[in-house]
């Protein structure tokens, strides 16, 4: 159902996203990204095009990680661990492929991934053993937190995947794009990177007229009157996970301002909890970083925000580091670029720091 609140793994359940659903099967390049705001749907389009693949998968889902400063090749290989061994438990072939590896251990039908040591597990290793056992997808989800990685540099072994492992695809999703590319380095020419052309799928938030639609399908789905659709949209714009708690919240009121009142509740509390997530290495400038959302809650030019720090700390702030704390938002999602100067990416980070 439209309005159900678990992820969708049917694609009678995902509105209007047949074109990003079929690019994405496509696996048209080794590694393909899927980039959108936070709740686009991203996870749901990756969970029903992995349905109907019907292409074994490793799926690791790393905003665990959005709350540490950093990531070892520990937690990265336990990961890994524990998706290699629900795969063995349902195609048995692979552990006689796994045992050949060096740093792997098997005790019955499961394995241990030795992480450190001169016995560790080689990660690159792991993908061509993969390869070598046929098709598969290997799907991080939130991949801008490998940023945080330590202890390995996943790059080489991506471009190695990439240009080398024919039968393994892999699947990037990220909601802070520019903190993903910036981990890719697909720009830097001596990245490894650099230069390859990646399956690129893209989830924006829904227009007016898609969420207007999306909330009267989704209504006569669970058979519920309504007639402010547009009152919705105007509040909360076109986020299709807003839209969905919103409608999930009516079907069971029937109240329109209770229902407005829980989903408002429920966004900012995810918002602020991601932006304190984001501030976990910039304690420093947390109050610049609070002072900047606040400034630009209804958009702001540079101007005006350079003015506002100033204000704050009663001195002069250099341009370079205007620069920086904006780069860093943007590149976190948390605001874009627009004529009209620097703006909340979702009108819901406007009114929570308004």
């Amino acid at each position: 159902m439209l309005f159900s609140p678990e992820p969708k793994s049917d694609r009678k359940d995902l509105y209007d996203r047949e074109k990003e659903l079929e690019q994405l099967k496509s696996l048209s390049s080794p590694i393909s990204l899927v980039l959108g705001l936070r709740r686009t749907g991203k996870f749901s389009l990756i969970n029903v095009a992995l349905n109907e693949l019907g292409i074994p998968y490793i799926y690791i889902d790393l905003r665990k990680y959005e709350e540490k400063s950093y990531v070892t090749y520990k937690d990265i290989l336990q990961d890994f661990e524990k998706e290699i061994n629900r795969l063995t438990h349902k195609f048995p072939g692979l552990l006689d492929l796994m045992k050949r590896l060096r740093g792997v251990s098997i005790l019955g039908n499961s394995i241990t991934l030795a992480w450190g040591g001169k016995d560790k597990v080689s990660f690159s290793s792991l993908l061509e053993t993969l390869n070598d056992w046929g098709k598969f997808v290997l799907v991080l989800d939130e991949a801008q937190e490998l940023i945080k990685v330590r202890g390995l540099n996943l790059l080489p072994i991506f471009a190695y995947s990439f240009d080398r492992l024919g039968k393994v695809k892999i699947i990037l999703g990220g909601s802070k794009m520019g903190m993903l590319y910036r981990f890719l380095r697909v720009k830097d020419p001596d990245s490894p990177l650099y230069g390859k052309a990646m399956n690129e799928v893209i989830l924006r938030p829904f227009t007016k007229s898609q969420s207007i639609d999306f909330l009267r399908r989704g209504f006569e789905e669970a058979n519920v009157p309504f007639n402010k659709e547009e009152d919705v949209y105007e509040t909360l714009g076109g986020i299709p996970g807003w839209l969905t708690y919103f409608g999930y919240k009516y079907v069971q009121h029937k109240d329109f301002e209770k229902s407005m009142k829980e989903t408002l509740e429920y966004v900012k509390g995810l918002i602020m909890k991601e932006f304190d997530n984001f501030l976990l290495d910039k304690q420093i400038a947390k109050e610049r970083y609070l002072r900047i959302m606040k400034t630009v809650s209804k958009c702001a030019t540079w101007s005006q925000i350079k003015n506002s720090l100033e204000s704050l700390e009663g001195r002069r702030i250099s341009d370079s580091e205007v620069k920086r704390y904006l780069d860093n938002l943007m590149d976190a999602s948390f605001i874009e670029k627009k004529e009209e100067g620097y703006c909340p990416s979702d009108p819901l980070i406007g009114i929570t720091f308004s």
